[in-house]
């Protein structure tokens, strides 16, 4: 399978396709080129990112084609050049659309040095341009934004921005690099306790009709499981998923856990739930709480909640109040103001 290519072109004599190349690849001396056809050239680039590597074409061409069909077909990102000080330059693009749509790249840049609303192109109408055919512009030297409109969280911009766009591209010809799932303390006791509160909440469910015999050997032709007159339904299921979704340590620890059918109020241990899992030495919340923290906290509640939807009425109430008081300590809050609902669930 060819290599797929990015393809690079200019509407302006002061900045060559080339250009990008050098920009992109920073060698000393750039390596003799392949001329592909329609004395198209193409430079390879291999690159990897924190989850995948591959090897594209970066192509050049001064003028407008599609090559052949298996250039075109390979085309997936297309850069252009352009100045904005020369409508002449704006519309070299412009003619580059009927192009564009046998190649159908799925990345589009339009480039320029510097685009402002002052220009022979004001920025306003590129902009508008862009949105309406596809394309990111992308100035290469940006206008210094003032004070009163700096941004806390600055864009990427210039030769940077267009290499972030190729990196984040879906490339044909990919690979993915190997990352194991890896299951944090965190992790795996939640996904522990959840599979606990699926195991009480069937417990609670009323038993399902019984299942003609010729439609039970019907059902069950699952070539690792064979279910017999006397299994539960949902235990294969419940088989299933704990394979799926836990690791084996976690799984063996989960499913026997699974058999302790009761669920009450005191099997809750507050003082884990409340802590964070990289250091159960530590409390949670200490002056300030983390972003990270919060988010462990109220995903920590979700399962509380769950757990409180199969208690009785009235541990309901006193399990809800209990949460709330636990709660109330983890984020700092003043013990003074909680004096007596803490008496009460007692």
């Amino acid at each position: 399978m060819a290599l797929p290519i990015a393809l690079f072109s200019s509407s302006s004599e002061h900045y060559k396709p080339l250009e990008f190349v050098k920009s992109i690849l920073k060698p000393s001396d750039l390596p003799t080129p392949k001329v592909v056809c329609d004395e198209i050239e193409s430079y390879e680039w291999h690159f990897e990112t924190k989850y995948y590597d591959t090897t594209i074409q970066l192509c050049t061409t001064e003028n407008r084609t599609i090559g052949n069909e298996d250039f075109a077909s390979s085309v997936e990102a297309f850069v252009h050049y352009f100045d904005p000080n020369s409508i002449t330059s704006f519309d070299g693009v412009k003619a580059w659309l009927p192009y564009l749509k046998h190649i159908e790249p799925e990345v589009q840049m339009l480039v320029c040095t510097t685009n402002k609303n002052t220009d022979v192109v004001c920025k306003r109408v590129v902009l508008e341009w862009c949105i309406q055919h596809g394309f990111e512009l992308v100035e290469l030297e940006p206008e210094a934004e003032t004070d009163a409109e700096e941004d806390d969280f600055p864009e990427t911009t210039g030769m940077a921005r267009i290499i972030q766009a190729l990196h984040a591209h879906t490339w044909s010809n990919l690979n993915m690099k190997n990352s194991p799932t890896v299951y944090s303390p965190y992790m795996q006791q939640l996904m522990k306790d959840q599979q606990i509160l699926n195991h009480s909440t069937d417990d609670q469910t009323p038993p399902l009709a019984p299942v003609p015999s010729d439609h039970q050997q019907t059902c069950c032709t699952d070539t690792s499981q064979t279910c017999s007159a006397g299994n539960k339904p949902d235990s294969v299921l419940e088989t299933c998923l704990t394979n799926e979704v836990l690791p084996s340590g976690v799984q063996e620890e989960a499913s026997s856990e699974l058999v302790n059918e009761g669920h009450t109020l005191e099997d809750i241990d507050w003082m884990t739930l409340l802590k964070s899992d990289e250091d159960a030495s530590d409390t949670l919340m200490g002056d300030e709480l983390g972003i990270e923290e919060f988010e462990k906290l109220f995903m920590k509640l979700k399962v509380m909640k769950d757990k409180a939807e199969v208690l009785p009425p009235e541990e309901r109430k006193k399990y809800a109040e209990k949460v709330a008081i636990s709660f109330w300590k983890a984020v700092g809050g003043d013990e003074a103001e909680i004096e007596g609902l803490e008496d009460d669930s007692d």
